[in-house]
């Protein structure tokens, strides 16, 4: 899914992009499906309508989060998957749908909130090889004891510090439970696998190019004021922390009604 195309880009104490107001309804048309597929296939979706006799509507409802907090988070985090594959498309960049492997519906998917990486030279370790960990937040509805942006960079350190590890050791695991699955295109599941291993283990592999990324998500009516505001950088060593704020109008409208259409696809 392309999305840059709908934002408007700038800086303004922190990298911008500003969703074009006469965009709105083509940006938010494209969204459900994209989102829909975040969450389940296609086929393990029939899977189980067929397999329980059941409904899409039925199955989304054990699937999909109903819990404001969790749908936002949610929303976010996902919107900052296809942002930041895009925008690093040059270096096909690509990581986990890791939604599909929450355990409750309303509970946020564990660790580092999205991980982006690739192998740039035939699948031989290099020092170009790329790995984008991205911490996203929202604010859609006023609340003057949230900034979102400054929230961002903390989770963002966090993720530096040691939530990427723990995110690819786990990651490892959930791809190696897929390849055990019928019909698991076993040798495409390998070379993911590889590749995370070889980000685990660089101190064997060799060094790596890693970005870091803060990313708030901010309702346009809050935008001018929560983008004017201080923020506090870590002091860490080898930190390369990019952050970006996003001005969206009409947010908390756009994930609910994101979220509305998805089972009636």
């Amino acid at each position: 899914m392309e999305i840059l195309k709908f934002f408007e880009e700038g800086k303004k104490n922190c990298f911008t992009f500003t969703l074009k107001d006469a965009e709105w309804d083509s940006f938010v048309s494209i969204l459900p499906k994209e989102y829909k597929l975040c969450y389940i296939t296609d086929e393990d979706l029939n899977k189980r309508i067929e397999s329980f006799k059941s409904s899409k509507e039925k199955e989304f409802s054990e699937i999909l989060p109903d819990k404001g907090n969790i749908k936002s988070g949610d929303f976010g985090e996902i919107l900052s998957y296809f942002l930041f594959k895009e925008r690093h498309k040059n270096k096909n960049v690509d990581g986990p749908k890791k939604w599909r492997w929450k355990q409750e519906k309303n509970v946020a998917a564990p660790y580092t909130d999205v991980i982006l990486f690739s192998i740039q030279k035939d699948g031989k370790a290099s020092k170009e090889d790329l790995l984008i960990s991205v911490e996203s937040k929202m604010k859609a509805v006023l609340n003057n004891h949230y900034d979102p942006i400054q929230a961002a960079i903390n989770g963002a350190e966090k993720d530096y510090v040691s939530r990427i590890a723990n995110s690819l050791s786990w990651l490892r695991k959930k791809y190696k439970d897929e390849s055990l699955k019928e019909n698991a295109p076993v040798e495409e599941l390998k070379k993911i696998i590889d590749s995370i291993e070889r980000f685990i283990k660089s101190e064997t592999f060799g060094e790596y190019d890693k970005k870091i990324k803060a990313v708030a998500f901010i309702d346009k009516s809050l935008f001018e004021d929560e983008i004017t505001k201080g923020t506090i950088i870590p002091p860490q060593n080898g930190l390369n922390l990019n952050i970006f704020a996003v001005s969206v109008k009409n947010l908390k409208e756009i994930y609910e009604k994101v979220f509305e259409e998805i089972p009636k696809l």
